[in-house]
């Protein structure tokens, strides 16, 4: 088994969307002795949005219904599962990520969105992070998702979709609708984790994934440390049987 980091770092001065709090790590104290031979702890202070580096928005993020959950509310399920993690990376800064780069990525996977062993998590594989992180270029222009291929991935039973950029939503704003990725995952009640770090080393492979984000009382985010946990194909069988039990 092996396990791959698939968070940013969180740091003094990290992007961020634009508009949102700054990142500050501050150390508030460090070790030291005391005269009377007693120790001091180290600990730092945090500022810093729910939106920050790698996360998972939730409903209350896009959702001005008072039923909209935050991210405390939302179940343990919907942050793991079997995974792929798709290779878009054709789609160049500024476009759309199509239906057509989403199939295509899938064949090239050898990913089958049926039955009950289909993904429920799909990550996409942009190289945007590798391109940019962390020059100011990371919150410029980056692919992503249109309705169509929002609704191509929830039709197949996907419950959360991961990008390594700062949105499953193009940047900058085209097409005629405004965010359409975000407004399909509202509709659909799909989560969507942005600010994902490298994930090459996934890319075209399938895997257990695990993204827990903070237990944020009415967060509309939660900082999350995503990882991909690669199995054997005997372990990936025991997940699947594991899987047809519940």
């Amino acid at each position: 088994m092996l396990i791959i980091d698939l968070s940013q770092e969180i740091f003094s001065g990290s992007p961020v969307y634009r508009g949102h709090q700054p990142t500050v790590v501050h150390r508030l104290k460090s070790v030291q002795q005391l005269p009377n031979g007693q120790w001091t702890f180290a600990i730092n202070a945090l500022f810093l949005s729910d939106h920050c580096a790698t996360h998972t928005d939730s409903f209350q993020h896009m959702d001005p219904s008072p039923k909209a959950k935050a991210i405390h509310e939302l179940p343990l399920e919907m942050f793991q599962g079997l995974a792929v993690c798709l290779d878009v990376s054709v789609a160049k800064p500024a476009e759309f990520i199509t239906v057509a780069m989403l199939e295509e990525a899938a064949e090239r996977a050898r990913v089958e969105f049926s039955g009950p062993f289909s993904p429920k998590v799909v990550l996409l594989y942009t190289g945007h992070y590798g391109r940019t992180f962390p020059k100011p270029a990371y919150g410029h222009a980056h692919p992503g998702l249109d309705r169509a291929a929002t609704e191509w991935l929830a039709d197949r039973g996907v419950i959360n979709i991961g990008i390594d950029c700062a949105s499953v939503d193009v940047e900058p704003h085209k097409g005629d609708e405004w965010k359409p990725a975000h407004t399909v995952c509202r509709e659909r009640g799909i989560l969507n984790t942005e600010n994902l770090g490298d994930l090459s080393q996934v890319a075209g492979r399938q895997f257990w994934y695990m993204g827990l984000p903070l237990k944020i009382t009415g967060g509309t985010a939660g900082p999350t440390r995503a990882a991909a946990i690669l199995l054997e194909e005997e372990d990936l069988e025991t997940c699947r049987y594991l899987i047809s039990l519940t």
